[in-house]
């Protein structure tokens, strides 16, 4: 896995030494003791946070900050304030101007610095995502799914998964046959089906099978994605072979479910 470029800016030589060291195992790592250097790392990498160390000369520090935040909020790269001791002035004033983050440097709680960076870039890339018209966020926005599962627990993940795509609407069937019956009724409803392969009444591939018969608009083009915890090829062959487009692994991955979905949907953007 590749790991994410932080850019870490202090005036002294011997935090960044320190700071970096901490780090190092966690993220790529450029650094930079001055605004001019902060620009110029900025533009040559793809960074995806900066931690600002505020030392003695906290002056210094709140003067890099104003340089580069503008170039840092068209690039959409969270800022994070560090520093030795905690100051309630400058917490406040760190996140009046902008920052995403304000904590203390202690030793021994590398784990919680790097979790704490590691938070703020997820956070920042959900949302480009969701600014980006090409993100799944914005190719499922306004759409309709059919999720036929008969687990309870397991519909009530692949909601709350599902939940937080703004603007789709989920729809659920217990067994293969209902989703038959809901899709052959309003087969212009909905964009996609997520399809679990074993159910009572109707499995998933005897429903999706059912579907592709069907003399009615949709059933061939409608995108049928398999939910399967078993993935051998000859369990996804028989899927592909039902009439399935594509499969996602069970236990259901929120990243994965959005990146197949929202494939298999692009084409269908308003």
């Amino acid at each position: 896995m590749v790991n994410k470029h932080i850019l870490i800016i202090s005036g002294e030589p011997r935090v960044l030494a320190e700071i970096k060291s901490d780090l190092m195992d966690h993220f790529d790592i450029s650094i930079a003791a001055t605004s001019a250097a902060a620009l110029t790392t900025m533009e040559m990498y793809e960074v995806s946070a900066i931690v600002i160390y505020i030392h003695e000369n906290r002056e210094m520090a709140f003067s890099v900050f104003a340089d580069i935040f503008d170039l840092a909020k068209s690039k959409n790269i969270p800022i994070k304030f560090l520093t030795e001791k905690g100051n309630d002035e400058d917490e406040i004033a760190a996140f009046e101007m902008g920052a995403v983050d304000y904590s203390a440097r202690r030793r021994g709680t590398t784990r919680a610095l790097v979790d704490r960076i590691k938070l703020r870039i997820n956070a920042s890339e959900y949302e480009k995502n969701v600014l980006s018209k090409n993100a799944p966020g914005a190719i499922l926005h306004n759409k309709t799914i059919l999720v036929a599962e008969d687990v309870e627990i397991n519909r009530d993940i692949v909601a709350a998964i599902l939940s937080e795509v703004d603007g789709l609407t989920v729809e659920f069937a217990a067994d293969g046959k209902e989703v038959v019956d809901k899709f052959e009724k309003s087969p212009n409803r909905y964009t996609l089906i997520l399809m679990d392969v074993q159910m009572p009444v109707m499995n998933g591939l005897e429903a999706t099978k059912a579907i592709r018969r069907l003399k009615c608009e949709n059933a061939r083009e409608i995108p049928i994605i398999a939910a399967t915890a078993d993935v051998e090829e000859k369990e996804i062959q028989l899927c592909l072979e039902a009439g399935m487009n594509d499969y996602i692994e069970k236990p259901i991955d929120y990243e994965k479910i959005l990146a197949v979905a929202a494939e298999h949907c692009r084409g269908n953007q308003v």
